[in-house]
C-alpha cells in the first residue's frame, strides 16, 4: 500500500511539474500519453475538453502514443495544408480503416486512393441532381410534419419529449426515404423501439474507444468484452440494413408512379424559399461551429512532414484536426468565439461564407461533405416549421453532457418541455 501511494504521489508530482512546463513552453504542446490520460480522468469530463484547453494556449498539441503520435491542429493554415494543399500525405489510412470497418465497411467515409475517388465521382452525381433536390424537400417537408405532430400531442398532454431522440428518429427516416424509397416508421405517433439506432449508437461508442484500447484486438479475437456487445450490435445493424434492401426491391415497381407524383408536391415551403431564410441558416452555421456533429477527424500520416506552423509529423502516426476546438478559439473567431452570435455570419442581412478551412463543420478540400446543402435543407425545414409553432424550454435539473462517439451526442439526451405559441 504504502508503495502504492508513493508511485501516485510521484506520477501526480510529474504531472504538475510537466503542466508548469508546458505552460512556459512556446510552440506545440507535447503530453506523453499516460499524463494526458490521466490528466483527462481527474480534470476534466470528456476528451473534448482537455484538447480545447490545450489548443486555446497552443495550435497545436502532440500527444506520443505507445506505438504512435497523435497531433491535434486548429490553426486553418495548418488544417488546410492536410485537408488541402497536401491531401494526399494524409489519407484516412489503414489504422483509421481497422478501427471503423467493422462499422463503416468499405464506404466513401473509410477508404482512400481510387475506391474513394470512384465513390466520391458516383455520389456527387446523385447530389448534384435536381430530381434527388426535390424529391429530399418534399420527404424533409413530410417528416418535419410528422415531428410537429408529436410535439403538439406532448404540448397537450404536458409531456417533456427527448429532442435529441426525436431529431434521430426523423434523419433515420428521412436517409432510408430518400435513400431507399422505404418507410421505417420510427417516428411513428407512438415511437416503436428503434432497435437499429440503439445498435448503430452502441456500436459507434465501442469503435470510437478502440482508439484508447490497445487489447482491442484480442477481445475481438476472444470475442469477450465490449467486441462480443459490438458483434450482436453489428448483426442487428447488419439485419435491419439487409432488411430495407431486400424490402425496397419489392416495393420499386409498386411504388414508381407515386413516387413521381410526390416529386411534384410543393406546398408549405419549398427549395427557394427556405433558401432565403439568411438569418435561420445563420443560426444552424453558428450553431454547428460551437457544436459540430463530427468533433475531431484524425487522418494518416504517409510521410514525414512539416505544418506551416513548423510543427514535425512523423510517417504512421495521426493528425487530427479538431472542429469542437476550431470554433471556440479567439485566435480563429476574436474575443466573442465562446458566444453564441448568428450575426458574424451576416453582412448587411446576406449571409455570408467562411472558408472551410476556419468552419470545419463539413471538412473541407477534396473530402469536403458532398450531403453538405441537404443536411441544410433538412435542419431549415425541421426548424422552420417548429420554431414557428412551438416554444421549448430545457426541463429543470437535466444534465446535458457529453459521451464518447465519433459523433457529437449528449449522453442523457435533450429532455424539453413543449408548448404552442400562440
Amino acid at each position: 500500500m504504502q508503495i502504492t501511494i508513493l508511485f501516485l504521489c510521484m506520477l501526480f508530482s510529474w504531472i504538475f511539474l510537466h503542466r508548469l512546463k508546458q505552460k512556459n513552453r512556446k510552440g506545440p504542446k507535447t503530453w506523453p500519453f499516460l499524463g494526458a490520460a490521466l490528466e483527462q480522468l481527474m480534470y476534466y469530463d470528456t476528451m473534448h475538453d482537455w484538447i480545447l484547453k490545450y489548443l486555446s494556449q497552443s495550435r497545436t498539441v502532440v500527444v506520443p502514443m505507445p506505438f504512435t503520435t497523435y497531433t491535434y491542429i486548429a490553426d486553418p493554415a495548418d488544417v488546410e495544408h492536410v485537408l488541402k494543399t497536401n491531401f494526399s500525405n494524409y489519407p484516412k489510412g489503414e489504422v483509421y480503416h481497422s478501427y471503423m470497418e467493422v462499422l463503416l465497411g468499405d464506404g466513401i467515409f473509410n477508404v482512400d486512393g481510387e475506391v474513394w475517388r470512384k465513390q466520391r465521382k458516383t455520389a456527387s452525381f446523385e447530389f448534384a441532381s435536381k430530381n434527388l433536390r426535390d424529391f429530399s424537400t418534399v420527404v424533409f417537408r413530410e417528416y418535419s410534419l410528422k415531428l410537429s405532430a408529436i410535439l403538439t400531442q406532448a404540448s397537450h398532454n404536458n409531456q417533456a419529449v427527448d429532442m435529441q431522440e426525436l431529431l434521430m428518429r426523423m434523419t433515420l427516416d428521412s436517409i432510408c426515404k430518400v435513400g431507399f424509397g422505404v418507410e421505417i416508421g420510427t417516428l411513428a405517433p407512438n415511437l416503436p423501439d428503434n432497435e437499429f439506432a440503439q445498435a448503430f449508437d452502441t456500436a459507434n461508442m465501442i469503435v470510437t474507444l478502440r482508439f484508447i484500447d490497445p487489447l482491442w484486438k484480442i477481445k475481438k479475437f476472444l470475442n469477450v468484452g465490449s467486441e462480443a456487445v459490438l458483434d450482436q450490435n453489428i448483426r442487428t445493424i447488419d439485419d435491419f440494413t439487409y432488411s430495407v434492401i431486400k424490402r425496397r426491391k419489392a416495393e420499386i415497381e409498386q411504388d414508381r408512379e407515386l413516387t413521381r407524383m410526390k416529386r411534384k408536391l410543393a406546398w408549405l415551403l419549398s427549395y427557394d424559399s427556405l433558401g432565403k431564410l439568411y438569418y435561420l441558416h445563420a443560426v444552424i452555421t453558428e450553431t454547428l461551429r460551437l457544436y459540430p456533429a463530427v468533433p475531431q477527424d484524425p487522418k494518416g500520416i504517409l510521410e514525414d512532414d512539416v505544418l506551416p506552423d513548423g510543427t514535425k509529423v512523423k510517417a504512421g502516426g495521426m493528425v487530427t484536426y479538431v472542429p469542437y476546438s476550431m470554433g471556440r478559439m479567439e485566435y480563429n473567431w476574436g474575443a466573442d468565439a465562446a458566444s453564441f452570435n448568428p450575426e458574424r455570419w451576416l453582412k448587411d442581412g446576406v449571409f455570408q461564407n467562411a472558408s472551410p478551412f476556419k468552419f470545419t463543420a463539413f471538412q473541407a478540400g477534396p473530402r469536403i461533405c458532398l450531403g453538405k446543402d441537404s443536411a441544410y435543407l433538412q435542419m431549415k425545414m425541421a426548424l422552420a416549421i417548429l420554431c414557428r409553432f412551438y416554444e421549448f424550454k430545457l426541463v429543470p435539473g437535466h444534465q446535458v453532457k457529453y459521451r464518447m462517439m465519433t459523433i457529437l451526442s449528449m449522453e442523457h439526451g435533450l429532455k424539453l418541455t413543449v408548448s404552442k405559441r400562440p
